[in-house]
């Protein structure tokens, strides 16, 4: 673990939070890394840096060992998520964060009702967003990586992917 957070201090002095958050994300491997993020988060003031900060509660929830704590975090993070959405509706890199985990999420959890709605927010709004294009391309990528991806879904992706 101090090793693991060694180097990402090293290596990213120079390297603003937001940067630094979306080259990791969603490769998370672990609840130290999880926690990492979590502390590099807490008081930053963005929106997309506290999108990041519920990604982050997200994974904690999935490496944490006990049920009830699992669930605790799971539970923070969508509220959190949730609210940072419904201030910043077509905000495409929230919608992005939340489709990726609401795709993921087991059915249980019931937390899969607006997979649809970010993945339309996302497909007409990606063009048109402020993010750089090597972002939109790892975020579509990403997209076609997650575990309940329709057939339909994955086509207007790679178009999409085509197109930009």
């Amino acid at each position: 673990m101090k090793l693991f957070v060694f180097f990402l201090m090293m290596n990213s002095l120079s390297v603003p939070v937001l940067d630094k958050v979306r080259n990791h994300f969603p490769a998370i491997n672990s609840l130290e890394e999880a926690e990492f993020y979590l502390k590099l988060l807490e008081n930053e003031k963005s929106p997309e840096l506290k999108a990041y900060y519920a990604a982050m509660l997200f994974m904690k929830s999935k490496y944490v060992k006990f049920p009830l704590t699992k669930y605790k975090y799971f539970k923070k993070g969508k509220s959190f998520l949730d609210q940072l959405i419904q201030d910043n509706k077509p905000n495409v890199e929230m919608r992005y964060l939340r489709f990726v985990f609401q795709n993921e999420m087991p059915n249980f959890l019931n937390y899969n009702s607006n997979i649809q709605e970010d993945f339309l927010v996302i497909t007409k709004g990606i063009e048109k967003s402020d993010l750089n294009r090597e972002f939109k391309h790892k975020m579509l990528k990403n997209m076609l990586l997650v575990k309940n991806v329709t057939a339909n879904q994955t086509t207007q992706i790679k178009l999409l992917l085509n197109k930009l």
